[in-house]
């Protein structure tokens, strides 16, 4: 509550403030006038050039965006009558700047001064009638642009030409004389000035609804002052009476409220002062439409428009909305470093092409868009073929977009990386422009990256590395433990020295995993074939196998596997072929045994199943580890067993959701079906 009372207080005092201080410095100017009756008329004459300049500045700068045509043309008016009231400052006789001209010419110059003032004032509301039909409302910003240079030519042209009459030719009419005071001229003029003032408020008024309410309001007061000012001046005798004095502090009024119209307002409200026809065009037409718009936000159909609005208007909008787009993104490109804006024909040859071309490229933006050099050149060999591949996506698909990082060969040859993203301009944009786009330089993004990979990978190897030498430290000293048991008698035969042999030769296993990934390329994941060929060969050379002559078959494709398959898997071939080499072959007989791993087709899985794997439909390998020994006894449940080994090899293939069976036809034979392990 007490948060609204304070926005209520201070909205409705602002302009009791404004208006106290305006009295207090018309005190002070009144003081000084008592005094210096000179000084107090330079002060207000300056006063008004200042004001009217800073409205020039603003009005001329915002000619572009502004649609208002009436603001426009009163700002450059203002400009020459600042120039007027300038030179009007030094024209009075006691300055001794023009002492041949006397009383009458800061008399003429003023009269000058309102002539100009109170006729612009009449004419511009006739302008926002003139732009208000439906042809010219939807002009382009150029051509208010164009309009405000008309304006300051023909001002220039009336006012060089007044001046020349007052000056050079002393053709101008008089409008005081000494010793009788104001002429029949002047009264009669001031009269002509005070009826256009009263006639362009009533003009201004059937125009109110193009303004806001607040600087509606400032110009209708701006204009009575004025009005006031002029019936303040027809009948004074003395330039230093009261009359003349009320006459200048209400000139000094009215410059003040355009000042507060245009320029205050400006500053603090741009958009509401320069977009408001804009805005109620957007108003009205989304009360009528749906406007249907793509990923990018940008509208390509319009539906339900209840007047009506014909074809040629909508395409006229939307290439209108496409070249305000167009002008946003290339003065936005311009700033941003490493940034490329381009518009493509249908033939992919750039129609334009802002931003950091040549800082990019080392070519000139004119290279590419007269076709003597093609973007596609400069891409790289390597990545080519995916970026031609890229493109004829987004031709071939309307709602899709590119975005792809590839390679280009600067002109100097560096190589630089950089992303594009790049999409059809949709709907008809009344132009030979079909694809659109930006193309970001990623160099020093992915060199960032590579550093980072080189780091990682390093890391990643010497934690392989060490994990490879702590396993193999546990190795070791299980072999000792288990040498130091060996050499007593009594435990030569004992089951205590395979138990440590297989504990051994778990860990081996492990370990040879890391290693494998400490010597690879990649740190992620393992070429398991390679590691079973080592494995097996290890395991084979740790047993003594004496007289028997058992050989070892491999037929393995190409498989990586992550180590979260890797190790479980690994420990479970390192229990398979264990068992086989230690009870498949009795003593003095022979054999062989067979491993194969190869990825599963779906022939091979509709010929492969089995009621006891129920997931080996969502298998991609099979691992088979057979031998043609003794095979197992058809009483033994290896899925419930006493023994370790097939214990572990039961728990471990379950931890890599794979599932296991048993055919026991001519020795033995386990198949594993697993897939990769999702990241």
């Amino acid at each position: 509550m007490q948060y609204g009372q304070i926005k209520h207080f201070t909205v409705f005092n602002a302009p009791i403030i404004k208006t106290g201080l305006f009295l207090v410095i018309a005190c002070v100017l009144y003081a000084i006038s008592l005094e210096n009756y000179l000084l107090f008329r330079i002060i207000v004459n300056l006063f008004n050039v200042i004001i009217a300049y800073m409205v020039f500045i603003i009005v001329w700068k915002s000619k572009v965006i502004s649609e208002n045509r009436y603001l426009t043309f009163i700002g450059t008016a203002l400009f020459f009558i600042a120039g007027l009231g300038f030179l009007r400052a030094f024209s009075y006789k006691e300055m001794g700047v023009f002492p041949e001209y006397g009383t009458n010419l800061p008399v003429q110059l003023w009269i000058v001064m309102r002539y100009l003032g109170s006729i612009s004032f009449f004419v511009a509301p006739l302008l926002l009638a003139q732009v208000s039909g439906d042809e010219k409302r939807d002009e382009k910003a150029s051509g208010n642009d164009q309009f405000a240079q008309e304006v300051f030519f023909i001002y220039a042209v009336i006012t060089a030409v007044l001046l020349l009459l007052i000056f050079k030719y002393g053709n101008f009419p008089d409008c005081y004389v000494e010793g009788y005071g104001l002429t029949d001229f002047k009264i009669f003029s001031e009269y002509i000035i005070s009826v256009l003032f009263i006639c362009s408020v009533i003009l201004l008024y059937r125009k109110k609804d193009r303004f806001e309410g607040y600087v509606y309001r400032i110009l209708i007061a701006a204009i009575i002052a004025s009005i006031f000012a002029e019936f303040a001046l027809i009948y004074y005798t003395n330039t230093q009476e009261t009359l003349n004095f009320i006459g200048q502090i209400l000139n000094a009024l009215s410059f003040y409220l355009i000042y507060i119209a245009i320029v205050e307002t400006g500053f603090e409200k741009p958009c509401s002062l320069f977009f408001r026809e804009l805005k109620f065009r957007e108003e009205a037409l989304r009360k009528e439409t749906t406007f249907l718009k793509d990923d990018q936000g940008r509208i390509y159909r319009m539906l339900g428009v209840e007047n009506g609005i014909p074809e040629p208007a909508i395409e006229k909008l939307q290439e209108q909305s496409l070249q305000d787009k167009t002008k946003h993104y290339k003065s936005f490109v311009q700033d941003i470093h490493g940034l490329i804006y381009f518009r493509l024909n249908e033939k992919r040859v750039p129609v334009s092409m802002d931003g950091a071309v040549e800082e990019i490229t080392a070519y000139k933006k004119g290279d590419f868009i007269s076709g003597k050099m093609k973007w596609v050149e400069i891409v790289v060999p390597e990545d080519r073929p995916l970026f031609i591949e890229a493109i004829k996506t987004v031709e071939s698909s309307p709602n899709s977009s590119l975005e792809l990082e590839y390679r280009i060969g600067r002109k100097d040859g560096e190589i630089r990386w950089v992303r594009e993203i790049m999409q059809l301009i949709p709907g008809k944009s009344g132009t030979s422009e079909k694809f659109q786009g930006f193309i970001h330089d990623i160099t020093q993004r992915k060199m960032a990256e590579e550093t980072f990979s080189k780091v990682e990978e390093a890391r990643i190897k010497e934690i392989h590395h060490r994990i490879k030498n702590n396993l193999q430290v546990i190795s070791s000293l299980l072999s000792l433990q288990a040498e130091k048991l060996n050499d007593r008698k009594t435990f030569q035969s004992s089951e205590v020295l395979e138990a440590f042999r297989e504990s051994q030769n778990r860990v081996v296993s492990m370990a040879l995993i890391h290693e494998e990934l400490y010597q690879g390329k990649d740190m992620e994941t393992l070429e398991f074939s390679a590691y079973l060929r080592r494995l097996t060969g290890d395991l084979v050379k740790s047993y003594d196998l004496g007289n028997k002559d058992v050989s070892l078959k491999l037929e393995l494709e190409p498989v990586y596997l992550g180590m979260d398959t890797a190790v479980p898997l690994g420990i479970t071939v390192n229990e398979l072929v264990s068992n086989a080499l230690k009870h498949a072959f009795p003593a003095g007989k022979g054999g062989e045994i067979r491993i194969s791993l190869f990825e599963l087709k779906d022939s091979n899985k509709e010929n492969g199943s089995s009621n006891v794997c129920k997931n080996e439909r969502d298998s991609q390998f099979i691992l088979t580890v057979a031998d043609n020994g003794a095979g197992i006894p058809e009483n033994l449940d290896f899925r419930n067993t006493c023994s370790l080994g097939l214990q572990l090899v039961n728990i471990l293939v379950e931890q890599i959701d794979g599932c296991i069976e048993l055919k026991r036809d001519s020795g033995t034979e386990f198949r594993i079906m697993f897939r990769k392990a999702e990241e």
